[in-house]
This record gives structure tokens, C-alpha cells and sequence, in this order.
């Protein structure tokens, strides 16, 4: 009797413990259906633009499963629909920690970070990322690449952007990004529009690397090609800009006539556009200087007083004008438009050499010193040493004529630094530090430009001055 009481309690325990079994399977398979079914109402959501509802439905879902990777995830894309990207970041940070190996949170908060206008965090999110899947996501790589670029480390863009290419050929963005890094690092400019041609070649679309490719050629003095690029590029876009940039290009190369030619199509049958008169201003002056072509000048201060009557910008037409009246033989007039020139805003850079000629060809000699270490802060190391050099001893030269020979020794010796070692720049030098009395310095410049040149006239007359 006492065994049938026991089994029957024990078969009730058992029961019993197989009904709460069974409602704690129930309950866990209703909070996992709960659970999917608001994540997929957060999608709906997302999809729809109810970023509001979405933030509403993922934060059940982590009710729920607060482990949840994806819930967190998603929940971060809502809040940055919203506009609020701590919320974006800190929830991007607890997806990372739930699922430190997927690079999905790592990618967005790159992405967040670009949105940020912050380059070099967001190169950081993608390299780990990039770290987790190699190779393998080339638009991940060029992400990271353009982001380390942007970020002002052009040099750590490189290697990947090389990987990049090396696997996708046809990645026109890729070639044209590592045409730039080239540039910035200090490349050769034959491997600067090789990895051009490359882009435009597998991108012909790439209005950007067709432009730079326009600009290499002009710089490397390939001026057939540059105006191959600009009639490419006008062939696309039938703006003013366009066809203005083919005229200079002709006059660059030379092709005066053509210029003026392209040029005069765009005023026929039109109202008056600066841009086109400064152009004009542009080819009719080059051809006065380059060409000797002395009628020209007349001609160019007509198109600058169009232009300056209009809308063209203000800096620019006086730079321009103040040359054309140097060359029109008014000096004086045109050191006065050319002061003017260089104090208004934005300066146009080439008004401080335009500047320095005139106020030389015055023996203002201080006012042309001085816009020329103003050209030369402004230029800094983008231009060439040849005319750095050219410059440093036009400065120091002009400084000696001012009576300042401590400030033209300075400039002499980094003219001679900077490679413009000939006999000449010796001499100048030997008589600066000869009147700020470094007599060994004169001497020893003295002796440099000697050796050079043993018979030149003023450093015999300079070395019998300061033996």
C-alpha cells in the first residue's frame, strides 16, 4: 500500500515537472517568435522611414535578448536616421563587443566617422574591418585608402590602393586615388598620368581623373594631349568653363590664333561674360609677352574693362590689368593697380610677381622685395626649386639695392643652397656679407665665384675692393 502512495507521488512529481518543462519551452519559443518578429518590424520600419518606430522595435527585441548583436546593430542605423550619432556610436560599440570578429559594426562606424567629417577615425574603423576580412571587400579597401588620403597620410593610402589595383584592374576611382597619393608623395610625374591614363582608360566617365590628367599633361608640357582631355571633357559638358579652358590651353601651347579663335565663338550672338573677357585678356597678353605682339595690349586692357565692369572677380581682372599697363609702358600706373591688386581679396598670386616687376623697373626696391617674399610664402615648396632659387636671389638682390645687406646675405646663401650656384649669386653674396662685415664669409663666397668664373670683370673689382 505504502509503494502504490510513493509511485503515485512520484508520478505526480514527474508530471508535474514535465508541464513546467513544457511551459518554459512554450515561453522561450514565444519570446524567440516575439523576438524575430520585432526585429523584423524594426526593418519594415527602417524601410519605411520611421526611424522612430524602428528604435521602438529593436529596443523591445533587446528587451528580450539583451545579447543581441543585431538588435543593436539595426538600432544604431535608426539613430543615425535620426540624427543622433552618440546613440549611433555607443550602440555600433556594444554590437563590436557582443561580436568582436564581424566587421558590419567596425564598416559603419567608419562610415558614421566619414559623416563626422572625421578622416583619420573613420581610417582606423575600416583598417580593423579590413583587417578581419583581408583582401576580400575591395570597396572596403578604396574606403580605407580614400579615408587615410583625406586624413592627410597619403603615404599609408598607397599599399592598399596598390593591392586594389593590382586585383581589380578595371577600378577606375582606385587608379585615379592612386594617381593622387603619387602626386602627394612626390611620384614622378610619368607615374602620376600613367596611373591617370589608367583611370580614364577604365573609367572614361571619370570627369575628376580626366581633369587632373588635363592638368599633368599641362604641366609636363604635353600640351597636344591636354587639349585632347578639354575637348573630351567639352564634348560632355557644353558649359563656358569648358571651352574657356581649351583657349588657354592653346594659348599655353602656343596656338594664339586658335585661342582667339574658340574664344570668339563663345561672345558671338552672346551678352558680355567676364570669364570670356579675362580669357581673352589672358591669350591677348601672353601673346603680347611671348610673341612681341605689342598690339595685342591695347586690345587686352579693352577685354579687362569689360570684364571688371561685370562680373568677373575683382583681384584677378586688376592683377591682370596692371599688367597689361606694364606693358603698355605705364610703370607707374601699373604698380599703383598692381598695390591695389595685391590687397584685394582673393589674391590672385601671380599680382605680387607682377607687382615686383614694376616696382623694380621704379627701384622701389622694397615694395618689389617684399611681394615677392609674399609670393613666396604663398607658394612655398609647390613651387619648383629652379624658381625658388631664381627667386631667393632676386630677393637678396633686391635687398642689397635697399641698403639691407644682413637680409641679403640670408636670401643669397639659400638662393646657393637651393642649387642657383654660379658665379653671379657668388658675387652678390660675396658683397652682402662684405657690407654687414662677415669679411671671412665674403671672401670665401668671393673665392667660390672665382673659381667658376677666373676672369669675370666685377668679381676682379669686387675682390680688390674687399682684399
Amino acid at each position: 500500500m505504502v509503494k502504490r502512495v510513493l509511485t503515485a507521488a512520484a508520478s505526480a512529481a514527474l508530471f508535474g515537472l514535465l508541464v513546467a518543462g513544457a511551459v518554459v519551452i512554450v515561453e522561450r519559443v514565444d519570446r524567440e517568435r516575439e523576438y524575430r518578429r520585432l526585429l523584423a518590424a524594426g526593418e519594415r520600419a527602417l524601410a519605411d522611414g520611421d526611424a522612430f518606430g524602428a528604435i521602438e522595435a529593436f529596443s523591445g527585441a533587446l528587451v528580450l535578448r539583451p545579447a543581441s548583436m543585431a538588435a543593436y546593430f539595426r538600432r544604431a542605423e535608426a539613430y543615425r536616421a535620426q540624427g543622433r550619432t552618440d546613440e549611433a556610436l555607443a550602440n555600433l560599440r556594444e554590437a563590436h563587443r557582443l561580436a568582436p570578429d564581424a566587421p558590419e559594426p567596425l564598416v559603419a562606424m567608419g562610415d558614421l566617422s566619414v559623416a563626422q567629417n572625421d578622416p583619420a577615425q573613420a581610417a582606423v574603423w575600416f583598417g580593423l574591418a579590413a583587417e578581419r576580412l583581408g583582401d576580400t571587400d575591395p570597396e572596403l579597401i578604396y574606403r580605407l585608402a580614400l579615408a587615410r588620403y583625406e586624413a592627410g597620410a597619403a603615404g599609408a593610402a598607397a599599399d592598399p590602393l596598390r593591392r586594389l589595383v593590382e586585383r581589380h584592374d578595371t577600378m577606375g576611382e582606385a587608379h585615379y586615388l592612386l594617381a593622387l597619393v603619387y602626386r602627394d608623395t612626390g611620384e614622378s610625374l610619368d607615374t602620376v598620368i600613367a596611373a591617370l591614363e589608367h583611370a580614364v582608360r577604365v573609367s572614361p566617365g571619370l570627369t575628376p581623373a580626366r581633369e587632373e590628367l588635363a592638368d599633368a599633361y599641362r604641366a609636363a608640357g604635353r600640351h597636344v594631349e591636354e587639349l585632347r582631355q578639354l575637348q573630351l571633357l567639352a564634348d560632355a559638358d557644353a558649359r563656358i568653363d569648358r571651352r574657356v579652358a581649351i583657349a588657354l590651353a592653346q594659348a599655353a601651347a602656343g596656338q594664339y590664333d586658335g585661342a582667339l579663335g574658340t574664344l570668339s565663338e563663345l561672345r558671338a550672338g552672346t551678352q558680355i561674360d567676364s570669364r570670356v573677357e579675362i580669357a581673352l585678356a589672358r591669350v591677348l597678353l601672353a601673346r603680347a609677352e611671348r610673341a612681341g605682339d605689342r598690339a595685342s595690349v591695347p586690345r587686352a586692357l579693352a577685354a579687362l574693362e569689360r570684364a571688371l565692369g561685370g562680373t568677373a572677380r575683382r583681384g584677378e581682372g586688376m592683377a591682370l590689368y596692371g599688367r597689361a599697363l606694364y606693358l603698355s609702358g605705364d610703370i607707374a600706373g601699373a604698380e599703383r593697380i598692381l598695390r591695389e591688386a595685391v590687397a584685394t581679396s582673393p589674391v590672385e598670386r601671380v599680382a605680387f610677381q607682377y607687382l615686383a616687376d614694376a616696382a623694380a623697373r621704379l627701384s622701389h626696391d622694397l615694395v618689389a622685395r617684399d611681394a615677392l617674399l609674399h609670393l613666396d610664402l604663398l607658394e612655398g615648396d609647390t613651387a619648383p626649386p629652379a624658381t625658388r632659387a631664381a627667386r631667393a636671389r632676386r630677393i637678396g638682390e633686391l635687398s642689397l639695392g635697399a641698403g639691407e645687406p644682413i637680409a641679403a646675405a640670408r636670401h643669397l646663401s639659400r638662393a646657393v643652397d637651393l642649387g642657383n650656384a654660379d658665379a653671379r649669386t657668388f658675387g652678390h653674396l660675396a658683397r652682402a656679407r662684405w657690407l654687414a662685415g662677415d669679411e671671412p664669409g665674403a671672401h670665401a663666397a668671393l673665392d667660390a665665384g672665382l673659381k667658376l668664373s677666373p676672369n669675370d670683370p666685377e668679381l676682379l673689382r669686387l675682390r680688390r675692393t674687399i682684399r
